[in-house]
């Protein structure tokens, strides 16, 4: 006797929404990947631009330290040019620039009988000449005569002005020997350029120190 086949129930369809929830389509991951990347670039630009601006901070630091301890140096020792002298201690013969065309944009050379053990200014730190070396050196140099010896006082220094003040506060930036000879006071400025980083562009910074010729005779005898 022939039993008849069990008859099997139709399976039913699962609903769409059923489908989609058990996991994500290809469009939809792709949307996801493409947000991801966007937030991934973004938050690199964020960190990129926060260590160019460290970066430039920390330069900008390290420049002006050395500029200004540079100047300093500069200021406490053309402040004794002339002492034990008869005239303000520059020497014109060696300052530059002496025309707008000159080669040398910057030297001052000056005398100050320190020690004062006799009437030469042979001795250390009695003849001493500051130069700035233009590119590619960009440094400020110190020279002493009587050891013959060359000291780098700062480096990078992109451009430095020195300008002479007579009595009457006429200025000059031309070391010709008239106005040399009438300085009282000299102003010297230097030029630090901090470099490009992320973000920021080539900036350049300006340190000033005005020096007084305290020696200079015609100072000594107003005090």
């Amino acid at each position: 006797m022939n039993l008849p086949n069990k008859m099997k129930a139709p399976q039913r369809a699962r609903p769409a929404k059923l489908r989609n929830a058990e996991g994500f389509s290809i469009i939809e991951l792709l949307i996801a990947m493409t947000i991801v990347l966007v937030m991934m670039v973004g938050a690199s630009q964020l960190l990129m631009q926060s260590l160019g601006t460290r970066t430039r901070e920390n330069q900008k630091s390290d420049a002006l330290s050395d500029a200004q301890r540079a100047l300093n140096i500069m200021s406490r020792e053309i402040g004794n040019s002339g002492f034990g002298l008869d005239y303000n201690g520059l020497v014109a013969a060696d300052s530059h620039p002496t025309v707008a065309s000159d080669p040398i944009k910057a030297q001052i050379r000056f005398r100050a009988n320190i020690n004062n053990s006799d009437a030469s200014t042979a001795q250390t730190d009695e003849d001493v000449t500051f130069v700035f070396q233009s590119a590619p050196i960009n440094a400020l140099v110190r020279y002493d005569r009587s050891t013959n010896t060359r000291t780098v006082l700062a480096s990078p220094i992109n451009d430095m002005q020195i300008t002479y003040f007579d009595e009457a506060g006429a200025q000059s930036t031309l070391a010709t020997p008239a106005v040399v000879a009438a300085a009282e006071r000299i102003r010297i400025t230097v030029q630090i350029n901090l470099q490009e980083t992320v973000g920021q562009s080539l900036t350049p910074v300006y340190l000033t120190s005005d020096i007084a010729l305290r020696n200079a005779p015609k100072v000594v005898r107003r005090y």
